[in-house]
């Protein structure tokens, strides 16, 4: 029987108050051109034995086991917005606190918030329990947990800073950084970063993973977005293999041989794709981005202090979501309020990962962005993420949402279970804001 005892409070402080149309199929056959282009290697022993046992997808995954879009209410009750307020309206700090600690403290296992204007704290909500398995626990604002899509804004940002180090615009084309050994489909080669990461690049396959991704390339895209599915991690996971390629981490002429079968050396090679390509993206995101923010070892893989998901309030047994490595650019990242704060404050204002104009841009273009909503304050910017270990309504669940604010704040909200009637995070955030704004 599930334990209902809540913990004391810990640290609540205010420092300052579809069916998609199929496209067409793709060439079977490889030009001769291509194949002639693949540069034969010979990988080392232990890529060999990393090949062997590499695991491309996380068994048991499906769509409804990560994350759903379709938000449900707001646990914060609506506000008219026809009340009157001054021509710029500001933040009340400590109300818009107290109405997200009041719809929380009852009905979640945990959560931590935190939020900075100009890149300094003004307020910080801690709550309850991030783990309860040994060793037990405590939310803080430096506890990390799987962010699930929230990583997608952190792939945006490392795609903003790759293209514009190059000198490259959003619209860029992928065709000339997909790897040579695949067989592109119609209107692939013309896809560009911009349409990846906006959800317009007219993917009907889901899956975040190396053999969806690759398989959706290799089938081909429609040019009307709405052919597709809409959402997908796949087309933001695809990211991390055009990271590898275009920064010259992993030659994309590369062809990994084995004296064994075809079918068995097609396998092995993706293998080793694979995992190159999340290492370099890996990489290239802590040099690029994570370090630049002083955000260190920044990865997909659990600790024994990080969070683990729960059904609810009174679940004292949670979920460990493991490691989401084969998911990375998608979801993937586990990382804590402040190191999701870090980033966003570091790529919007500080100039050491893009130019402040060169990140309002990326974020304006809606890249990593779910939703740009109009309030009296002015646009505010969300992401949120949600992963989960099953599809019914008493699964374990841990969901983020990470916004950029007017006044030059951020917001970053990481809840470790559902909230009641499985309301939505977001909304719920958005309602406190806008009723809150003074």
């Amino acid at each position: 029987m599930q334990n209902r005892h809540r913990l004391p409070l810990v640290a609540l402080s205010f420092l300052s108050i579809t069916v998609a149309a199929a496209p067409a199929p793709a060439d079977t056959a490889r030009p001769a051109a291509r194949k002639a282009s693949l540069v034969k290697v010979q990988p080392s022993e232990a890529e060999v034995t990393r090949a062997r046992a590499h695991v491309a997808t996380i068994p048991g995954l499906v769509r409804a086991t990560s994350e759903d879009q379709v938000d449900g209410p707001s646990v914060i009750p609506s506000v008219s917005v026809a009340r009157k307020l001054p021509a710029s309206p500001k933040l009340n700090v400590a109300k818009f606190g107290e109405a997200v600690h009041g719809a929380f403290k009852d009905n979640v296992r945990g959560y931590a918030l935190g939020l900075r204007k100009n890149g300094q704290p003004v307020l910080t909500l801690q709550w309850d329990r991030a783990r309860t398995a040994t060793p037990a626990l405590n939310w803080s604002l430096d506890t990390r947990m799987h962010v699930a899509s929230v990583s997608k804004l952190i792939t945006a940002i490392v795609a903003t800073k790759m293209l514009d180090e190059r000198g490259l615009s959003f619209d860029t084309k992928i065709g000339g950084y997909l790897p040579a050994y695949w067989n592109e489909g119609q209107n692939a080669n013309d896809l560009t970063f911009r349409k990846l990461l906006t959800h317009q690049a007219a993917f009907t396959v889901y899956g975040g993973d190396y053999p969806s991704f690759k398989q959706q390339i290799e089938s081909g895209v429609s040019t009307n977005p709405a052919d597709g599915i809409g959402y997908t991690n796949g087309s933001f996971s695809l990211v991390r293999v055009l990271t590898a390629t275009m920064t010259g981490a992993v030659n994309k002429n590369y062809w990994f041989s084995f004296p064994v079968s075809p079918a068995q050396e097609e396998q092995l090679n993706d293998a080793i794709w694979d995992a190159k390509t999340t290492d370099a993206f890996l990489a290239y995101a802590q040099a690029k981005v994570f370090t630049p923010s002083g955000v260190s070892n920044a990865g997909a893989v659990p600790t024994v202090v990080g969070a683990h998901a729960f059904s609810n309030k009174g679940d004292n047994q949670g979920w460990n979501s493991g490691d989401v490595s084969t998911q990375l650019g998608g979801a993937g990242f586990r990382l804590s309020v402040n190191e999701v704060l870090d980033v966003m404050g570091t790529f919007r204002r500080k100039g050491t990962i893009v130019s402040p104009a060169k990140a309002k841009e990326s974020i304006e273009a809606r890249l990593g962005i779910d939703r740009i909503i109009d309030t009296p304050a002015g646009k505010i910017y969300e992401k949120n993420g949600r992963w989960q270990n099953g599809a019914g309504p008493n699964n374990d669940c841990e969901q983020s949402v990470a916004v950029y604010l007017q006044e030059d704040m951020e917001v970053v909200v990481f809840v470790n279970s559902w909230l009641p009637m499985q309301a939505s995070l977001r909304n719920t955030i958005r309602d406190a804001y806008i009723a809150n704004l003074e």
